[in-house]
């Protein structure tokens, strides 16, 4: 037991160690290491083809709104399991309602469900990206 412990503490001083001495080490720098490097040269217009520019706009807007896509596609799946389950039952089937307002012990989302939900929203993401690139399309057309 106490080799274990001994062990233990031992790592535990060991990674404290490192992390201040690395946190020293990087804020050694003086102000004359940072003026010996060279300035990066903007951007050129041409330096980028056109198609890498609208993939990486398309990127950025479809993982900006895959939060948002998540939540919609979470709660539009809940309400419609709700539904489908309380027509099946005839009744409203309270242990399906979304987990926000569900009772205690109501059935969660299966693995399968959630990954269903999780397909749905990266489909409306990816979908609200092909509508802003198509946007962005009838833009340049019209200049």
């Amino acid at each position: 037991m106490r080799t274990v412990l001994w062990k233990r503490s031992l790592v535990l001083f060991l990674a404290v160690a490192l992390v201040l001495l690395s946190g020293e080490r990087l804020s050694a720098q003086s102000s004359s290491d940072r003026a010996s490097i060279p300035e990066a040269a903007p951007y050129e217009d041409d330096e980028f083809p056109q198609w890498a520019l609208d993939l990486r706009r398309a990127e950025i807007v479809a993982l900006g709104s895959l939060p948002i896509s998540l939540l919609a596609s979470r709660l539009l799946y809940a309400v419609a399991r709700f539904a489908y389950k309380s027509i099946e039952l005839g009744t409203a089937a309270t242990l399906y309602l979304p987990p926000s307002i569900a009772p205690p012990g109501a059935v969660p989302l299966s693995r399968e469900e959630s990954a269903w939900v999780v397909v749905g929203a990266l489909s409306i993401s990816s979908i609200i990206a092909v509508i802003d690139y198509a946007l962005g399309i009838d833009e340049g057309t019209n200049d």
